[in-house]
């Protein structure tokens, strides 16, 4: 069965309370799901693909800022009072999501202290990753973050090879074409990737991870220290005994 980790994380009740107002839809390659600034009105738990979260800076310029696949959830912002959301988002990796309605899912936040807590764990990663980013793409070049951006997508794509586009990376790294372009063909010269008709294949991850800049390993470690099962589990635990 496909799994989204936030949602494991939650005990056999919240987890069946949390998909009881759920429905699993599709996430199509390079649909928009969410519009900047506009409101929200469902929260996605993808078990399959990914997307990423992109920062509108005018009508023809944005940069992303995140990538989320099952690891986590798009729109839980709406559990700290936003009602618009704060980014765009662009299915990156074709699959599926559990789509929950906004109202429902502040109804179960409400009630539930189990998937409130997993919520605000994960909205704490979701800030130290945005602060990540933005310090990576000031001070670490286009082969670094290139490296680093194909490794983080092949993780959520759960597969060595996924669809691609050049155009559609440079978008995201915030860079113009051609550069993704040079960089990318060394890459294939070196025999680290194949890219053959928007499909991109990895082959060769560690020479990848050796390219890739520091951000990779740090986002991950971010990512285990914010999102701990076992501290998760000791903080509800605490949260009962005051309340029994």
């Amino acid at each position: 069965m496909k799994k989204n980790r936030l949602i494991d994380m939650l005990s056999n009740e919240s987890r069946d309370r949390l998909i009881s107002k759920s429905k699993m839809t599709e996430l199509k390659m390079s649909e928009v799901i969410c519009k900047s600034d506009s409101l929200m009105s469902h929260i996605y738990f993808p078990v399959e693909g990914f997307v990423s979260i992109i920062q509108m800076i005018s009508s023809t310029q944005s940069i992303e800022v995140g990538i989320i696949g099952d690891e986590g959830m798009v729109g839980g912002e709406i559990g700290i009072g936003l009602k618009k959301n704060p980014f765009g988002v662009i299915v990156q990796g074709k699959g599926e999501a559990w789509m929950i309605e906004v109202s429902d899912y502040l109804d179960v936040l409400n009630v539930d202290r189990n998937i409130r807590c997993v919520s605000n764990a994960y909205l704490g990663f979701r800030m130290r990753q945005l602060g990540l980013s933005l310090a990576c793409g000031h001070f670490h070049g286009i082969e670094e973050r290139l490296a680093k951006w194909i490794l983080m997508s092949e993780d959520r794509a759960k597969s060595d090879s996924f669809t691609m586009t050049q155009q559609f990376i440079s978008l995201m790294l915030g860079v113009r074409r051609v550069g993704v372009s040079s960089i990318a063909s060394q890459f294939k010269k070196d025999g680290l990737i194949q890219y053959k008709r928007g499909m991109l294949s990895v082959l060769n991850r560690e020479a990848l991870k050796e390219l890739a800049c520091s951000c990779y390993e740090k986002e991950n470690s971010i990512y285990e220290s914010c999102v701990d099962t076992q501290k998760l589990d000791l903080g509800l635990q605490t949260l009962s005994s005051i309340n029994s």
